[in-house]
């Protein structure tokens, strides 16, 4: 019951539907954790990786199933069940971290993927988190509706225009996967920025505006 000898996983490539990824059991963990560690550390939302998690549930089916099948005596099954329980804790913080990030940010999320929809590009948010996103939104709206009733004085909208946006300036801590040169260190000002090179394997600290492409493209790694 090894990860690294067990049954490959599969599942669609982003450039291409009808193109299928083989990856290995452990691989499928890599990216998971890589995923989790992402979404962690970005102040914004990332584009979903459900097909990985979807892949690793699989994954933890097939553990499980071979735990059962292991007798009670066999030292093999807490140790198998341990990591069983910690992939599954990794795919519960992962979905957990972006539902908190919806809750904070739900009006500038929505907004931000209505602009999406409209240039034909891929969302963020999967069918099942725009669902959350769109209840969650009207029970807000609702509510303050219900609260701003008893203060007929005050400006029924104020509260809707003021817009919380996560702070994309903020500085994050990554590891490059790749050569990559030229990065523009974007500081919020409109002064000329400077470049710099990453080499692979490579440390840095640096605003999260200035590599949030290459953390999206898989290029870096936050950490």
């Amino acid at each position: 019951m090894d990860l690294e000898n067990s049954e490959t996983n599969m599942f669609n490539s982003d450039e291409d539907d009808e193109d299928h990824v083989q990856l290995t059991p452990a691989e499928v963990i890599e990216l998971m954790e890589e995923s989790w560690s992402n979404e962690k550390f970005a102040p914004e939302i990332l584009p979903h990786k459900f097909e990985i998690v979807e892949c690793l549930l699989d994954q933890i089916t097939s553990m499980e199933g071979n735990i059962r099948r292991l007798n009670s005596t066999d030292f093999r099954k807490s140790i198998h069940q341990l990591e069983v329980d910690r992939l599954r804790f990794l795919v519960s913080s992962y979905l957990r971290t972006r539902l908190e990030k919806i809750e904070c940010y739900v009006t500038f999320i929505l907004k931000e993927e209505a602009k999406r929809q409209e240039k034909g590009e891929d969302m963020y948010l999967s069918e099942q988190e725009m669902k959350f996103a769109k209840d969650f939104s009207r029970g807000l709206e609702e509510y303050f509706d219900n609260v701003l009733s008893f203060y007929p004085g005050l400006p029924a909208e104020n509260w809707s225009n003021q817009i919380i946006e996560p702070n994309n300036h903020s500085f994050v801590f990554l590891k490059s996967k790749k050569d990559i040169e030229g990065v523009i260190i974007d500081d919020g000002n409109d002064a000329d920025n400077d470049l710099v090179d990453f080499s692979t394997g490579s440390r840095m600290i640096i605003s999260y505006n200035s590599v949030a492409n290459l953390v999206k493209n898989g290029d870096v790694h936050l950490i």
